[in-house]
């Protein structure tokens, strides 16, 4: 069954009244994407160029495929369908400027995904502060990969350019050099762009990420260090005991009140990386039974009220 729909006509279009890419010349015609595209590419199919390109990752996922086949031009696209809305402003008048406005689009997606690669982390930021736990760690990873997904892309497009600045496909890239290097231009900010973003956006992660696995361990290592000392010191005055009780004695009076120290302020310390919001406080240890991290809202002073 035929899928293949007529979409434009370039310089000397001529379309059959079949509406059949056979039976047509210089045309454009869009199909849906049967054969998954797995990366950006391009290469020559016989003396036909096919040019691979994968979209969205500041939006919805997306792919497409220009396959040249003879004069016409068949666009696979997956059914977001965003390049065909991107060349309905466009006067397409040769293959070689369908390609480097596909080329376009793919860096217009890339640049829109870099340049919000700052705000994004600033709210993971913001949204972590309060977590001291590993659980926001692995939220900034999956920004990590994303970013590096990115890079890939970027060094795939730069990777294509290059191939055509190099005349690898003369046929192919005739009556569009204005064009191009409208393109180069682009690709160049935004390979800047990516570069800055990743000097000052990825070294903050790297801090932020140091930064959590301090207020982590710091108070693991703490307890475990007086740990450490209590069980040695318990195995001296535990040797003391058989030769003087007093002894025995006393040592098990100092043990016990370093164990009780270390809790104290490994509770402390816990209690500093995760503060209760203004106009709450705890519980204090009472006779009556209460939660010990039970919030409760203080009442406003006399100074608060208002007139």
């Amino acid at each position: 069954m035929e899928t293949n729909s007529f979409l434009l006509a370039m310089s000397r279009g001529r379309c059959g009244q079949s509406g059949d890419i056979a039976d047509s010349a210089y045309c454009v015609f869009t199909a849906p994407l049967e054969l998954q595209v797995t990366q950006d590419r391009i290469y020559m199919e016989g003396e036909d160029l096919v040019l691979e390109l994968l979209y969205g990752l500041s939006g919805e996922p997306g792919a497409l495929r220009l396959r040249q086949m003879g004069s016409n031009v068949l666009l696979e696209e997956s059914p977001a369908g965003a390049f065909v809305r991107f060349l309905s402003d466009k006067s397409v008048k040769y293959i070689g400027q369908l390609i480097m406005y596909a080329l376009q689009f793919k860096i217009q997606d890339l640049s829109a995904y870099v340049g919000g690669c700052a705000d994004l982390m600033k709210e993971l930021e913001d949204t972590l502060d309060n977590r001291m736990d590993n659980s926001g760690t692995y939220q900034l990873l999956d920004f990590r990969r994303s970013y590096t997904q990115c890079g890939n892309m970027v060094i795939a497009v730069k990777e294509i350019l290059t191939h055509i600045d190099k005349g690898y496909y003369p046929m192919q890239m005739q009556n569009s050099y204005v064009l191009q290097g409208q393109v180069m231009l682009e690709f160049q900010f935004l390979e800047e762009r990516y570069e800055l973003t990743k000097n000052t956006v990825i070294k903050d992660f790297d801090t932020y990420t140091s930064i959590i696995n301090n207020n982590i361990n710091r108070s693991a290592r703490l307890l475990s260090l007086i740990s450490l000392v209590g069980v040695t010191l318990n195995f001296m005055f535990g040797s003391l005991l058989a030769v003087s009780p007093v002894l025995g004695v006393v040592g098990g009076l100092a043990i016990g009140g370093l164990s009780v120290g270390a809790s104290m302020m490994y509770r402390v310390n816990r209690r500093q990386e995760n503060p209760l919001e203004p106009g709450k406080r705890r519980y204090a240890i009472g006779l009556h039974r209460k939660k010990l991290t039970e919030a409760q809202e203080v009442p406003p002073s006399e100074e608060d009220k208002p007139e």
